[in-house]
């Protein structure tokens, strides 16, 4: 059998030769505060894996903690998408209230119908546009009808797809007013796909 090779423990650094116990060899040096320290730091993490399952296994079952898990990532897989949308028209991403590049601030997913008014309307992505996020989206609360130097949420619609389209838009978008109720499965499964096209969407910004 061939001599162990030579290792840095993992605890104090030292180079040391693993020692033989049947098929197993030592994992840290023969440094009796070293076993203590190792053997501590294993049963740490193997603690702290037990936990992270235990949380893993609660949320599997918690509606509103899967509906966050969902709304970020459905609000990041819209912001890609829309980059994507302005990417091959070779454009400047603008926001969908102001008609502005980012400049200072940051994008958002801009929802033209709230999550607490229309909750069926929270994933669906005629209801969701590239926005500025602090203000047209939070300033302004998503700048709807427009202000002195903003044409608004609803003319950007226009502005972006056309009297006709930016009209189906906007009544596919008054008229679904169901509330919707989903499953732990439906939102895990959601997310799950979700994420896959994320990943395809950041390869293809790249």
């Amino acid at each position: 059998m061939k001599q162990p090779k030579e290792r840095r423990c993992p605890v104090c650094k030292e180079m040391y030769t693993p020692k033989r116990y049947g098929l197993r060899l030592t994992r840290c040096c023969d440094n009796a505060g070293c076993r203590l320290d190792y053997a501590q730091g294993v049963r740490a993490k193997e603690a702290e894996k037990a936990a992270r399952s235990r949380k893993n296994e609660f949320y599997k079952n918690d509606i509103p903690k899967q509906l966050d898990l969902c709304q970020k990532t459905f609000n990041k897989l819209r912001r890609l998408q829309e980059l994507k949308w302005f990417a091959d028209r070779g454009m400047e991403p603008t926001c969908i209230s102001c008609g502005k590049p980012m400049g200072g601030d940051i994008w958002c997913a801009g929802h033209f119908k709230t999550r607490g008014a229309q909750s069926g309307l929270r994933f669906d992505s005629k209801n969701v546009y590239l926005q500025h996020n602090r203000r047209c989206n939070s300033d302004l609360s998503g700048d709807i009808y427009g202000t002195k130097t903003t044409h608004g949420y609803l003319q950007g619609l226009r502005n972006r797809f056309g009297d006709e389209e930016a009209q189906k838009i906007i009544d596919y978008c008054e008229t679904n007013t169901e509330v919707k109720k989903w499953t732990c499965e439906e939102l895990i499964a959601m997310r799950k796909d979700w994420n896959k096209q994320i990943r395809e969407l950041e390869n293809e910004l790249k």
